[in-house]
């Protein structure tokens, strides 16, 4: 296999990932296959304009099997104390002395037992909390085995090679808060390796705003300089429980680089209400498997709680220095069962131009280091972060909590899924019950395929803000955005272009008509298809259902409707109130028709091959979409 590198053209092979991506479980009401066994290579320019399908962020070397280790360090934790072996050598205590267990290409291991040290730039000294210092500062791949129970910071530094931790039923909890629970130094790989049967839980028991007793500031739970890859000990069978227990300081998992997730149950939850994220990093997230399960917490205000943030960037305001610059702050989703409960956004593809570093007078970029940056995108012309969001796969519920709100210090906006950029979904099963939009990209949003259901209490269901506008081209989709002003598909003045799938959306007359389509779609208003908690449906000359949708409670003014069974240079009646049966529905648009009796006739129109569009009268668009008003401060609504 290849991976992505500096590749000159569009790679032609298909790569076949059965076992490394999973297949997206169908929801229990659709009839459509949601499966994405295989994808396409791109190069690492193609990949990083986001403008082609199937970006799936493949690298061969994230394969925990492809990692090969130089020698195994085995770590048995006792409390506050700890001993470790090389290989089968000799145990040997951890003491406050720094003290050798073993050469590695001529590099000693060395374990040493940590107290609580402040920062002191003046000498160099970094800040280290009460814990375990392991340090190797050869080339060499390291495996470290751990297991026991520990109080205090477990700190591998292992810079300048991958490395691999190994949790063996480890139970690992920050001291007084003095600093996180793990840390890694190394700006490579660190393979956090859940094996099947095991349940590790890693707490970190830091809280913002506490006394001086925290003296190491990294703001992760587990906290990395380099790329974190969550995963069992193959990527063809299932790894273990890892939880990730955040009190209340910062994120929960924090890479300075890439984060990705593969075939474990990883648990990450931000327990108290000062907490932030439950997955932040700096240039991507690739979730390829796995059941995955973010509960954010954080009601700090302007820092509510995300499930999955990358930032795309770090900059200190003072000096303005960004560290990785290049093409990052994506998330691509390939597999995986994913359940996240956040105050703020599910997961957001965050870099914000308009609020970065990079676009300052004074900006200086320094040499960009990131793994994913010498991965993916040296060589290419990318030279800005790029927050797009790629779905595969995967099964998706996301519930986000908080009000929506905006003024001009601070601002809360919770999302289902956000990309700053583009947005693609090419396959999965996706449910979003959401206080602001469902689904929001900066740029544009294609839906391929996959079972969407986007449901927003306050604002719109699907909102795009680029010029490009929302393509479907498939997929089975319900779209509900029934607060006025809001509305189901919302792309301001751009086009919204319907070329395939099933889709229906419910909102207000402020929504963006369909234009430019190839299938058949109708737009109707609330006196032509009925009132909420009935079944309308729509037949054909002989009395038969071509489209047919159980109306949830709130039914909005306005529906857009698209079928591929609605055949142009036929003619259509429009019935509200029948009883249907039999069929298969997904949030109550059938996706396997029913048979259905009663009902009254609303409407009849007839489809033409120039124009696929029929609006009903009363359904006629009121000025195009606009923005609802957002409080100014929080809970305000």
């Amino acid at each position: 296999m290849k991976s992505f590198g500096k590749i000159a053209g569009l790679m032609l092979a298909t790569i076949s990932l059965s076992t490394f991506l999973s297949s997206c479980a169908e929801d229990s009401g659709s009839s459509s296959s949601n499966s994405a066994d295989t994808t396409s290579a791109v190069d690492a320019e193609t990949f990083a304009s986001s403008d082609t399908a199937n970006a799936n962020g493949y690298i061969a070397a994230d394969l925990y099997e492809n990692f090969s280790a130089s020698e195994t360090v085995y770590i048995t934790l006792n409390g506050t104390s700890a001993t470790a072996r090389l290989g089968s050598g000799s145990e040997v205590s951890a003491t406050s002395t720094e003290t050798s267990i073993g050469t590695v290409s001529s590099k000693d291991i060395t374990i040493v037992l940590t107290s609580n040290t402040a920062e002191d730039e003046s000498s160099g000294t970094d800040a280290e909390s009460n814990g375990l210092s392991v340090q190797y500062k050869g080339d060499g791949k390291i495996k470290y085995v751990i297991s026991g129970t520990f109080t205090g910071t477990l700190f591998i530094k292992n810079k300048k090679a991958d490395a691999a931790v190994v949790l063996n039923n480890a139970k690992i909890t920050s001291d007084s808060g003095s600093g996180p629970a793990l840390r890694f130094s190394s700006q490579n790989r660190t393979f956090i390796v859940i094996p099947a049967g095991t349940e590790s839980t890693i707490t970190d028991t830091r809280v913002l705003d506490q006394s001086a007793t925290m003296y190491d500031t990294k703001k992760g739970s587990i906290y990395a300089k380099g790329a974190l890859i969550f995963t069992g000990e193959s990527s063809s069978s299932s790894g273990g429980v890892l939880s990730v227990v955040n009190k209340g300081f910062k994120h929960a998992i924090y890479s300075k680089d890439y984060v990705r997730v593969a075939n474990i149950t990883l648990n990450s939850t931000v327990e108290g209400t000062k907490g932030r994220d439950c997955i932040r990093s700096l240039t991507g997230v690739i979730i390829d498997g796995g059941t995955i399960k973010l509960t954010g917490n954080g009601t700090v205000t302007d820092d509510e709680s995300v499930g999955i943030k990358v930032e795309g960037e770090d900059a200190d305001e003072d000096e303005l220095t960004v560290e990785y610059t290049a093409g990052a702050g994506f998330v691509i989703i390939n597999g995986g069962k994913i359940t996240i409960n956040t105050v703020a956004k599910g997961i957001t593809a965050h870099w914000k131009s308009s609020e970065s570093a990079i676009g300052n007078a004074a900006y200086t970029a320094t040499a960009n280091e990131s793994l994913l940056y010498t991965t993916f995108l040296n060589g290419t012309s990318a030279s800005r972060p790029n927050p797009f969001v790629e779905i595969n796969g995967g099964t998706i519920d996301i519930t986000t909590t908080g009000t929506p709100y905006e003024n001009s210090t601070a601002s809360c906006s919770p999302e289902g899924i956000e990309a700053k950029g583009n947005m693609t979904i090419n396959a999965g099963t996706i449910t979003l019950s959401c206080t602001d939009d469902a689904i929001n990209a900066g740029g544009s949003i294609v839906i391929n395929g996959g079972a969407i259901y986007a449901y927003s209490s306050q604002n719109d269901a699907i909102d795009a803000n680029g010029t490009s506008g929302i393509t479907i081209n498939g997929g089975t989709i319900v779209a509900l955005g029934v607060t006025t002003p809001e509305c189901a598909f919302d792309c301001d003045s751009y086009p919204l272009k319907i070329t395939g799938g099933l889709l229906v959306g419910l909102g207000t007359n402020n929504y963006t008509a369909p234009t430019n389509c190839t299938q058949s779609t109708a737009v109707l208003s609330s006196s032509i298809y009925g009132s909420g908690g009935t079944t309308m449906a729509i037949t054909d000359a002989s009395g038969t259902p071509v489209f047919a949708y159980r109306l949830p409670s709130s039914a909005g003014s306005v529906m857009i409707l698209s079928s591929p069974n609605i055949k142009t240079g036929s003619s259509y009646t429009v019935k509200t109130g029948v009883s249907a049966s039999g069929g298969t529905a997904f949030h109550g648009l059938y996706t396997t028709l029913p048979s259905i009796s009663g009902g009254t006739s609303t409407d009849s129109f007839s489809t033409s091959s120039s124009s696929c569009v029929y609006t009903s009268s009363g359904a006629s668009s009121n000025g195009g979409p606009q923005e609802g008003t957002k409080p100014t401060t929080p809970g305000a609504r």
